[in-house]
């Protein structure tokens, strides 16, 4: 009787114990969605950023965004939240929606061209650390509520301890790989990286390790032509190569997006391993006629034992932000040259003002000549940056530096200026027309004030608007918004020149040339490097020529070098060119223009 009773026992407490346990599964699992739907908000809206400040609408995206939103603060909705009675977590979530309703009421002002873009995407920085600080909250209260249900479910049930461990062992493993694996690959994510890695190193504290952390080059761009599905197709392919090379000893991750990062063994070959892992990964037959295309910029880090992961992490990450910075397919390690040029750009950034005010950016122009009488009708402004305890400073030093901040759109229309005083000083001297262009970044074409600045520096200096041209490379025209393109068209119909600058040396969209306000197209000094090819080339400027003037549009090349060069071009129809044949550039104040001038391009 006693055992039956004793059994009875058992058997009621192992019920209540698979009781507990499905209600804590249950629990677990819904504060891991909360968890996920949280970086998915995170995650989400730096996508719709990206893609408003590219002029791509995505109101699909926007709507579920705030249904999720919406659902994670009350628990009701068409993705079947909990709610969380987190208090912290609530007060956050209550402040990111207030700001993502700002950001929605931006998103609209960009759209219709009222702002430039840089208020959005500060705003989206801004709600990137908040959603951070809110997928911790989440995490946070899931797992001091799982501490209680476990505390609680030992006080009652000592006696299926066995179970409850093995069973909320895996319960707990599932909630794990939910919070640390990537949704659509499926292998790592950031979170669960840091945690693997630091676990690796311990296990093998003498370990010679490195990191590599790469991307895809123009990612966006293949997404936005070949679509999305083809995109997570890649990704997919990427990471199961990825997977099945660095397991074990090894590790790899998706960080984000298209970015992934490696923890391999030092080999001195980690580079070219990973490259030829990559090549082949392409090399399916879904991606056929995409993988070919693809090439993927790298950064390095060798890391010495003991170093915290997220410390490893941070520079790796420099590296690759470095690698990014030089083009399509660069590597870079992390080392003390580049730590040098890190600081040395922190402290560029932090001289710029002081430098605009006291003048150390100069002027120098580099003359542009007509091939069928080389005469001089125009220059390029470049700037030179006069940095005291340095001398003068290249502009591939601090441009994308500029960019990146900013702080580019100052620069330029300071070098505005300073065209603008050459020519009216050129003009007052008695010389005659005379075209000078003047670069303009892609972040200053989005400015706001575009437009209204361009017109007022010129006419506060009395010139014609046939003596300013406006130079923007290539690349900043792929993907431009309608409202950039009226600000070009309006400055046309101005007066104003617009040239394509850089042509041929990205994704040239020749279709592009008829639909945007463009008088003058500049061939990229590539085209001159391909001696092996040169009958090849030679026809392919001549097309170019060809197509440019039916639309009229005046043919530049740039990087004239060679008598020889000059020729070649002479004989495939380009109009003018420029280049050290001719001349380098000079400070302005030492440019000999002729006094009789022919009629200005464009």
């Amino acid at each position: 009787m006693r055992k039956k009773h004793e059994l009875l026992g058992y058997t009621s407490m192992w019920l209540v114990a698979v009781l507990v346990l499905i209600a804590l599964l249950a629990q677990s699992v819904g504060d891991a969605r909360i968890v996920n739907y949280s970086g998915m908000v995170r995650g989400a809206t730096q996508k719709l950023v990206k893609e408003e400040l590219n002029g791509q609408r995505d109101d699909a995206l926007i709507l579920r965004l705030d249904g999720i939103i919406d659902n994670l603060q009350t628990g009701r909705g068409e993705y079947q939240l909990n709610k969380s009675y987190s208090g912290a977590f609530q007060t956050e979530l209550a402040e990111l929606k207030s700001l993502w309703g700002d950001m929605k009421t931006e998103i609209d002002r960009v759209r219709v061209g009222e702002a430039g873009g840089q208020v959005l995407f500060e705003m989206s920085q801004r709600h990137f650390e908040l959603a951070d600080r809110v997928v911790m909250s989440a995490e946070e209260y899931a797992d001091r509520k799982l501490i209680v249900s476990i505390s609680f479910y030992l006080a009652v049930l000592l006696f299926s301890v066995a179970i409850y461990l093995t069973v909320g062992r895996r319960g707990r493993a599932a909630v794990e790989k939910s919070l640390y694996s990537d949704h659509l690959t499926g292998i790592l994510n950031r979170a669960g990286f840091e945690a693997a890695a630091d676990e690796l190193l311990h296990r093998q504290p003498g370990g010679e390790y490195c990191l590599l952390e790469f991307d895809v080059d123009d990612f966006k761009f293949l997404n936005s032509t070949y679509g999305y599905e083809l995109g997570n197709e890649l990704l997919c392919a990427l990471a199961g190569a990825l997977s099945a090379a660095y397991h074990g000893a090894e590790l790899c991750a998706r960080l984000d997006a298209d970015d992934f990062v490696v923890l391999a063994k030092r080999t001195g070959r980690e580079q070219k391993t990973l490259r030829e892992l990559l090549a082949q990964a392409l090399r399916t037959p879904q991606l056929a006629g995409v993988g070919e295309f693809v090439s993927f910029t790298t950064g390095g880090y060798e890391a010495p034992a003991g170093e915290r992961v997220q410390t490893m992490m941070d520079k790796v990450s420099l590296a690759h932000t470095s690698a990014k910075a030089g083009g399509r397919g660069c590597t870079a390690w992390y080392d003390a040259r580049l730590l040098e040029r890190i600081q040395q750009e922190s402290q560029m950034n932090n001289r710029m003002a002081r430098a605009l005010e006291g003048s150390e950016f100069r002027l120098y122009l580099q003359p542009k000549y007509r091939l069928d009488n080389l005469e001089m009708y125009g220059a390029e402004a470049l700037v030179r940056w006069d940095y005291p305890g340095r001398g003068l400073v290249y502009p591939d030093e601090f441009i994308p530096l500029f960019e990146s901040s900013g702080s580019i759109v100052k620069l330029d229309f300071y070098m505005l200026e300073q065209a603008c005083i050459y020519l009216r000083q050129h003009i007052d001297s008695g010389g005659a027309d005379f075209v000078v262009s003047v670069n303009f970044s892609r972040v200053t074409l989005y400015t706001q004030g575009f437009f209204a600045a361009v017109l007022d520096i010129v006419d506060k200096y009395r010139l014609p608007h046939r003596c300013v041209e406006l130079e923007v490379t290539e690349s900043a025209f792929n993907g431009i918004v309608e409202p950039v393109v009226d600000k070009l068209a309006a400055l046309q119909q101005k007066g104003f020149s617009v040239s394509m600058d850089d042509f041929g040396a990205g994704y040239s969209s020749l279709h592009l040339l008829d639909k945007l306000p463009i008088q003058v197209l500049k061939l990229d000094k590539e085209f001159l490097r391909e001696n092996s090819r040169e009958e090849r080339v030679k026809h392919v400027i001549a097309h170019v020529v060809e197509l440019a003037h039916d639309l009229g549009i005046a043919v530049v090349c740039e990087g004239v070098e060679t008598r020889e060069q000059m020729e070649f071009l002479r004989a495939a129809g380009c109009d003018r060119a420029q280049g050290y044949y001719f001349s380098r550039p000079v400070p302005s104040e030492t440019l000999q223009v002729p006094k009789r001038q022919a009629e200005p391009v464009g």
